[in-house]
Protein backbone atom coordinates (compact mmCIF):
# COMPACT_ATOMS: atom_id res chain seq x y z
CA UNK A 1 0.00 0.00 0.00
CA UNK A 2 2.91 1.86 0.68
CA UNK A 3 4.01 1.59 -3.21
CA UNK A 4 1.09 2.90 -4.52
CA UNK A 5 0.90 6.09 -2.36
CA UNK A 6 4.25 6.76 -3.47
CA UNK A 7 3.77 6.17 -6.95
CA UNK A 8 0.29 8.53 -6.22
CA UNK A 9 2.46 11.51 -4.56
CA UNK A 10 4.87 11.70 -7.72
CA UNK A 11 2.09 11.72 -10.19
CA UNK A 12 0.71 14.47 -7.72
CA UNK A 13 4.24 16.16 -7.74
CA UNK A 14 4.23 15.76 -12.05
CA UNK A 15 1.01 17.57 -11.90
CA UNK A 16 2.17 20.61 -9.80
CA UNK A 17 5.24 20.89 -11.74
CA UNK A 18 3.36 21.10 -14.86
CA UNK A 19 0.80 23.48 -13.77
CA UNK A 20 3.97 25.93 -12.22
CA UNK A 21 6.10 25.99 -15.48
CA UNK A 22 2.52 26.95 -17.03
CA UNK A 23 1.93 29.84 -14.70
CA UNK A 24 5.47 31.04 -14.70
CA UNK A 25 5.15 32.09 -18.71
CA UNK A 26 1.79 34.36 -18.86
CA UNK A 27 2.17 36.66 -21.75
CA UNK A 28 2.20 40.25 -20.65
CA UNK A 29 -0.40 42.49 -22.39
CA UNK A 30 1.14 45.25 -24.85
CA UNK A 31 -0.13 47.95 -23.10
CA UNK A 32 1.07 46.60 -19.43
CA UNK A 33 5.00 46.02 -21.29
CA UNK A 34 4.63 49.98 -22.53
CA UNK A 35 3.58 51.05 -19.47
CA UNK A 36 6.74 49.42 -17.94
CA UNK A 37 8.65 50.25 -20.10
CA UNK A 38 7.28 53.94 -19.85
CA UNK A 39 8.35 54.06 -15.62
CA UNK A 40 11.56 52.69 -16.23
CA UNK A 41 12.87 55.21 -18.87
CA UNK A 42 10.71 58.04 -16.08
CA UNK A 43 13.20 56.60 -13.39
CA UNK A 44 16.04 56.19 -15.44
CA UNK A 45 15.71 59.87 -16.38
CA UNK A 46 15.23 61.27 -12.56
CA UNK A 47 18.38 59.19 -11.50
CA UNK A 48 20.36 60.94 -13.78
CA UNK A 49 18.62 64.55 -12.76
CA UNK A 50 19.40 63.45 -9.54
CA UNK A 51 23.33 62.68 -10.31
CA UNK A 52 23.60 66.05 -12.12
CA UNK A 53 21.70 67.71 -8.92
CA UNK A 54 24.07 66.31 -6.46
CA UNK A 55 27.11 66.90 -8.47
CA UNK A 56 26.12 70.61 -9.00
CA UNK A 57 25.35 70.95 -5.31
CA UNK A 58 28.66 69.10 -4.32
CA UNK A 59 30.24 72.27 -6.70
CA UNK A 60 28.67 74.62 -4.97
CA UNK A 61 29.25 73.94 -1.23
CA UNK A 62 33.42 73.36 -3.01
CA UNK A 63 32.95 77.24 -4.03
CA UNK A 64 30.82 78.20 -0.55
CA UNK A 65 33.68 76.58 1.09
CA UNK A 66 36.59 78.28 -0.58
CA UNK A 67 34.80 81.63 -0.76
CA UNK A 68 34.75 81.28 3.35
CA UNK A 69 38.62 80.54 3.50
CA UNK A 70 39.39 82.82 0.78
CA UNK A 71 37.64 86.18 2.52
CA UNK A 72 40.11 85.54 5.52
CA UNK A 73 43.00 85.69 3.05
CA UNK A 74 42.12 88.77 1.09
CA UNK A 75 42.54 91.33 3.76
CA UNK A 76 46.50 89.89 3.93
CA UNK A 77 46.69 89.54 -0.13
CA UNK A 78 45.88 93.69 0.41
CA UNK A 79 48.35 94.56 2.61
CA UNK A 80 51.24 92.41 0.56
CA UNK A 81 50.34 94.77 -2.21
CA UNK A 82 50.35 97.62 -0.27
CA UNK A 83 53.90 96.50 1.20
CA UNK A 84 54.80 95.77 -2.73
CA UNK A 85 54.14 99.42 -3.49
CA UNK A 86 56.77 100.46 -0.97
CA UNK A 87 60.49 101.90 -2.48
CA UNK A 88 62.20 98.87 -0.98
CA UNK A 89 60.87 95.83 -0.97
CA UNK A 90 62.60 93.16 0.72
CA UNK A 91 63.23 90.07 -1.15
CA UNK A 92 61.42 87.94 1.01
CA UNK A 93 58.15 90.10 1.03
CA UNK A 94 58.05 89.69 -2.69
CA UNK A 95 59.06 85.72 -2.64
CA UNK A 96 55.86 85.44 -0.20
CA UNK A 97 53.72 87.85 -2.52
CA UNK A 98 54.47 85.64 -5.88
CA UNK A 99 53.70 82.58 -3.93
CA UNK A 100 50.63 83.71 -2.59
CA UNK A 101 49.20 85.02 -5.90
CA UNK A 102 50.38 81.30 -7.68
CA UNK A 103 48.30 79.70 -4.80
CA UNK A 104 45.51 82.05 -6.15
CA UNK A 105 46.30 80.77 -10.13
CA UNK A 106 46.21 77.65 -8.99
CA UNK A 107 42.55 77.77 -7.73
CA UNK A 108 41.39 79.50 -10.87
CA UNK A 109 40.72 82.70 -8.97
CA UNK A 110 40.77 85.62 -11.21
CA UNK A 111 40.97 89.21 -10.89
CA UNK A 112 37.99 91.54 -11.60
CA UNK A 113 38.80 94.22 -14.83
CA UNK A 114 39.76 97.47 -13.21
CA UNK A 115 41.01 100.64 -14.60
CA UNK A 116 39.77 101.69 -17.97
CA UNK A 117 37.25 99.29 -18.35
CA UNK A 118 33.37 99.70 -18.17
CA UNK A 119 31.90 100.18 -14.66
CA UNK A 120 29.87 96.89 -14.06
CA UNK A 121 27.73 96.42 -10.94
CA UNK A 122 27.81 92.80 -10.88
CA UNK A 123 31.30 93.20 -9.83
CA UNK A 124 32.47 96.61 -9.05
CA UNK A 125 31.28 98.30 -6.39
CA UNK A 126 31.41 102.17 -6.70
CA UNK A 127 32.80 103.83 -3.87
CA UNK A 128 33.25 107.77 -5.63
CA UNK A 129 31.35 108.78 -8.66
CA UNK A 130 32.61 112.08 -11.07
CA UNK A 131 31.72 113.61 -14.05
CA UNK A 132 28.46 113.66 -16.20
CA UNK A 133 27.28 110.94 -18.99
CA UNK A 134 25.99 108.01 -19.89
CA UNK A 135 29.30 105.96 -20.46
CA UNK A 136 30.68 104.74 -16.81
CA UNK A 137 34.52 103.58 -16.51
CA UNK A 138 36.77 102.79 -13.78
CA UNK A 139 38.70 105.28 -12.99
CA UNK A 140 40.88 103.89 -10.30
CA UNK A 141 40.88 100.86 -8.26
CA UNK A 142 40.78 101.47 -4.61
CA UNK A 143 40.44 97.32 -3.55
CA UNK A 144 41.01 94.55 -5.99
CA UNK A 145 37.83 92.35 -6.55
CA UNK A 146 37.85 88.22 -7.54
CA UNK A 147 36.32 85.72 -9.08
CA UNK A 148 36.40 81.98 -8.71
CA UNK A 149 35.90 81.46 -13.12
CA UNK A 150 32.67 83.02 -13.40
CA UNK A 151 31.54 83.45 -9.63
CA UNK A 152 32.15 86.49 -7.67
CA UNK A 153 34.13 86.45 -4.65
CA UNK A 154 34.77 89.89 -3.82
CA UNK A 155 33.69 92.56 -5.57
CA UNK A 156 36.46 95.57 -6.23
CA UNK A 157 35.50 99.07 -5.10
CA UNK A 158 36.27 101.53 -7.72
CA UNK A 159 35.98 104.97 -8.36
CA UNK A 160 33.58 105.53 -11.83
CA UNK A 161 34.17 108.38 -14.33
CA UNK A 162 31.13 109.47 -16.35
CA UNK A 163 31.95 110.32 -20.13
Amino acid sequence: MSKKKSSSKRKDDEKNVDNSKEEKSPSIPLEDYEKIKDDYLRLAADFDNFKKRTEKDKENQLVGSLSIILAGLFPLIDNFEIAMGQEEVPKELEALYKLVLTFLENLNITEVPGVGEEFDPSYHEAIEHSGEGDDQIVEEVLRKGYKLEDRLIRPAMVKVQSE
